[in-house]
């Protein structure tokens, strides 16, 4: 070989030694999900990621609203989720999502997808490919832009809140707030599509054991000539009292 060829060579191993960042692999899902195990109370979707990342699961049984939440939170390429609580023989609806942390970015299963427990008393189904009930909008052939998960309260504590919610397609990510529903006059955001599918927003400065009232939007989004989408009605949630345990993944009232 060359010289100049292994000089080359050389050069782009360094590149890759002292950047690591330019040579980081954007994060995807690369199997699944499936649902590995079902019965007629539980079951175990499970996917797999071309990173370490996060894993957590949307669900609920209705399509369109997303509010329930399963997690394990060890960074791992496999991803395994049990959800538990579930009633039998019920068609239950669910998007996965896994993130490596750090703000950089999130995979999504770009299509809401579907399962159905077992009857009481039958035995467990294993290794079952989830139906879709709704395509993701990457391509444009589902619609308008709307809300598919949330939102919900994933943190509140006595004087922040995190928000999330999940529309099918990206957009930006705000969040205007007050304590009179009728004048939610303060705002917070996000970086236009920093989560994807998934909005995320943090509000901070708030008072400690009070009402707070709410209402998410996503403007701007993918593919809809810059059309803007308002949560369906305001929402609250109350901070926890100075000392009190912060709450985790409360649905919005």
């Amino acid at each position: 070989m060359r010289a100049s060829a292994i000089g080359f060579l050389l050069g782009l191993a360094m590149v890759a030694a002292l950047s690591p960042n330019l040579t980081a692999q954007v994060l995807q899902i690369t199997s699944g999900p499936v649902i590995e195990t079902v019965s007629n109370n539980s079951a175990t979707i499970a996917w797999s990621t071309n990173q370490p990342s996060d894993s957590r699961v949307w669900y609920g049984t209705d399509k369109d609203n997303l509010t329930q939440t399963a997690e394990a939170g060890a960074a791992a390429t496999t991803h395994r989720v049990q959800l538990n609580n579930l009633q039998p023989n019920a068609t239950y609806y669910f998007r996965v999502e896994s993130s490596p942390g750090q703000g950089r970015g999130e995979a999504e299963s770009q299509s809401v997808l579907s399962f159905k427990t077992v009857a009481q008393g039958q035995p467990p189904v294993h290794n079952q490919q989830p139906a879709t009930a709704e395509k993701g909008l990457g391509n444009a052939d589902n619609g308008k832009v709307k809300i598919t998960n949330g939102p919900i309260l994933e943190y509140v504590d006595s004087n922040s809140a995190t928000i999330a919610w999940s529309t099918n397609l990206k957009g930006s990510t705000r969040v205007t707030y007050g304590t009179d529903p009728n004048n939610l006059g303060q705002l917070a955001e996000s970086p236009w599509g920093a989560g994807g599918l998934t909005h995320r927003v943090k509000v901070q400065n708030l008072q400690p054991n009070t009402t707070y009232y709410f209402q998410v939007e996503t403007g701007q989004a993918e593919g809809t000539g810059g059309a803007e989408l308002e949560g369906p009605k305001v929402m609250s949630f109350k901070t926890t009292a100075p000392g009190a345990p912060p709450l985790r993944n409360q649905p919005a009232h």
